[in-house]
């Protein structure tokens, strides 16, 4: 009992720095969205994704923060595409514990563009060290390094913007 009681306290959402894990990511997505990402099927590896990096939202339908942050994702990613031309930073959002059900429902209220991904068995979250919801990341692709991980509402979507111009060396 006490060696899982240090497990959990020593087990810490991912820093800057570390590696993002190269796990299998599953979805419903339009020919437009695989095409977006470089990818032909409707599950893949992160590594599989085409790009120099990935913008990720981590996020549950049941989130009430993430509900209310959904539009501020959605400007960011519109405003990403005035930037970025060649699209060389990629949007995904990963549905913590969510069913496709769930996240389709999601993508249609809150009018997501960019491509969702289920996680019904939990194997994303725990990947990603059950990180609580919302979380966003910044990855390099080639390494998949993390550049910068944020957990918690999105308090200043034009502060994180600019951090992700930054990381990505977008102006």
């Amino acid at each position: 009992m006490l060696f899982a009681l240090a497990l959990m306290m020593f087990a810490t959402a991912a820093v800057a720095g570390d590696t993002f894990p190269d796990m299998k990511l599953s979805g419903k997505l339009s020919d437009a969205q695989k095409a977006y990402l470089g990818v032909t099927a409707d599950s893949f590896n992160v590594s599989e994704i085409k790009g120099d990096y990935l913008f990720v939202e981590a996020y549950s339908m049941y989130c009430p923060i993430c509900q209310r942050d959904a539009a501020e994702v959605n400007e960011m990613y519109a405003a990403m595409a005035s930037v970025d031309p060649k699209s060389t930073v990629k949007f995904v959002g990963l549905a913590m514990g969510n069913t496709p059900f769930e996240v389709e429902f999601y993508r249609k209220k809150y009018e997501v563009e960019f491509p969702l991904f289920q996680d019904e068995d939990y194997s994303v979250h725990k990947a990603l060290k059950e990180v609580g919801t919302p979380a966003f990341y910044i990855v390099k692709l080639d390494t998949l390094e993390i550049l910068f991980m944020s957990e918690g509402e999105l308090k200043d979507k034009d502060a994180l913007m600019e951090t992700l111009k930054a990381n990505t060396n977008l102006q």
